[in-house]
């Protein structure tokens, strides 16, 4: 198995346990049941997302505060399967 292989294995696994780990913290809420998203503005510092407010192109801005605001389960799934097509193109 190549390194690429392994990180997307290793991602997507990784974005399945988040999103069971917000499934059970969601139903263990007393009363109704809150879905609480984790992304990357809310784990990272607010330093290192405050750069993304001085990207002047729109072009470059959108995709980059979408990815930021992406739940992290769902950005961990996809960069793992994105790896995993990558690692199987180069392995043959």
């Amino acid at each position: 198995m190549i390194k690429l292989t392994v990180i997307g294995a290793l991602s997507c696994l990784g974005g399945i346990l988040i999103l069971g780990f917000q499934a059970i913290s969601s139903l263990m809420t007393p009363g109704d049941i809150v879905w609480k998203t984790l992304n990357l503005a809310s784990v990272l510092a607010p330093a290192f997302v405050e750069w993304i407010d001085g990207i002047s192109w729109q072009v470059i801005h959108s995709p980059v505060e979408r990815i930021i605001t992406m739940p992290l389960y769902l950005l961990l799934i996809c960069v793992g399967v994105l790896s995993l097509i990558i690692g199987g193109i180069t392995q043959r």
